[in-house]
């Protein structure tokens, strides 16, 4: 008889919602994306709308500059413009215990606050428990880890419904990670495998990590990125370069770094 195999809720699968923008890599856990649907229906269309809008350009990924980059920053605030700013925004969120006889409670430990850097509110009348949103474009990867605890204690506190990561993706980390290098291309990638990226995610969410809290993780990929195929051509000249034997070889691979330098309209 075949035993049979059970499907954990928190194991990463595809969502079941439509409406997702395209131009990502989504993965779900303990059904955050019919969460979102069911009972957070303006925070997912507010979150739709964010996602579908966000373009970043090839030259802005080339520039660089971690989680301080403009489009970044762009993406935070086209959800905090939604709704007068009243409903979306920066927020620290503390958590205090107390306790007592008949009302007449004390402190037990020092007030916890955990910063999220973009928090929706359930609703203006009721903000708790609401969604936070991170984005971690290019930190070193333990910041996953930051967010994943902070996701996990606050759900645990019903302060968060769901925890939303947004990251790059796997294809277009295995772009960047070939293309995007220092020194005109002779030197190691700007996007390295220690960076926060999908597969760093996920290594995190098999181990446990967000406990029960339930997470909607998006990962870029390459079609959202205004000038991409410059990148692609790029990396199909380094591959010619590498096959090389000769003594041209590192020169051939600035011409490829070169590659994804031209303006858009050469």
């Amino acid at each position: 008889m075949q035993e049979e195999v059970l499907d954990p809720a928190g194991r990463v699968k595809p969502p079941t919602v439509d409406g997702l923008p395209s131009g990502y890599f989504y993965g779900v856990t303990h059904y955050a994306d019919v969460i979102l649907e069911r009972a957070f229906a303006d925070r997912f269309c507010d979150l739709r709308g964010a996602l579908a809008c966000f373009e970043p350009t090839l030259d802005e990924l080339i520039a660089g500059g971690g989680n301080q980059t403009p489009f970044v920053q762009r993406f935070d605030q086209s959800l905090n413009v939604m709704h007068d700013g009243e409903v979306w925004g920066s927020r620290m969120i503390t958590v205090e215990k107390r306790i007592g006889f008949h009302g007449d409670t004390r402190r037990v430990s020092r007030g916890r606050s955990h910063w999220i850097d973009m928090f929706g509110v359930g609703s203006i009348s009721s903000p708790f428990p609401g969604i936070a949103v991170e984005m971690e474009w290019n930190n070193k990867d333990p910041f996953f880890d930051r967010d994943l605890i902070r996701f996990r204690a606050l759900h645990s506190e019903d302060a968060i419904a769901v925890g939303v990561i947004v990251t790059r993706g796997p294809e277009l980390q295995a772009l960047l990670k070939e293309t995007i290098r220092n020194n005109r291309g002779l030197g190691q990638s700007k996007y390295g495998a220690s960076t926060t990226h999908w597969e760093k995610l996920m290594q995190r969410i098999v181990l446990g990590g967000g406990g029960e809290c339930p997470l909607l993780l998006v990962g870029i990929q390459p079609e959202r990125i205004h000038g991409i195929e410059r990148a692609y051509k790029s990396r199909d000249a380094r591959a010619e370069a590498k096959r090389s034997k000769g003594s041209e070889y590192q020169e051939l691979l600035v011409e490829a770094y070169d590659l994804m330098l031209q303006s858009q309209g050469n």
